[in-house]
C-alpha cells in the first residue's frame, strides 16, 4: 500500500519513572541537605525548584525553631538558610 501510515509509535503514556516521582514527592528520603538537590544531574531546575520550595515550606519548620525544617523522612533538620542558598543558586544558574 502506497504513502501508508506507520503505526509504529507508542500509544499509550511512558512507563513512569518511579524513582523520580519518590524524589519529588518524598525528598527527605533521597536527599540530606539542600547542596545534594543542587548536585543531582538526573533533575531539571524546575524539578530541583519544586523540591527545594517544598523544604522552605512552612508546613515543615520544626516547632519552635523555624529558621529549621524538618520534612518527614529527614535524618536531621535543613536549615532554611541552605535551602534559601540553594535557591538563589539555581537562580543564577538559569
Amino acid at each position: 500500500m502506497e504513502g501508508a501510515i506507520s503505526t509504529s509509535f507508542p500509544i499509550g503514556p511512558e512507563a513512569p519513572d518511579l524513582f523520580l516521582d519518590d524524589r519529588l514527592l518524598h525528598p527527605a528520603r533521597h536527599f540530606g541537605h539542600s547542596q545534594e538537590v543542587l548536585a543531582d544531574t538526573t533533575l531539571d531546575v524546575h524539578e530541583k525548584r519544586a523540591v527545594l520550595s517544598s523544604w522552605a515550606s512552612d508546613a515543615w519548620a520544626v516547632e519552635s525553631v523555624p529558621a529549621l525544617r524538618m520534612p518527614p523522612g529527614a535524618t536531621e533538620p535543613v536549615s532554611f538558610d541552605a535551602i534559601m542558598d540553594a535557591l538563589r543558586q539555581l537562580d543564577r544558574s538559569e
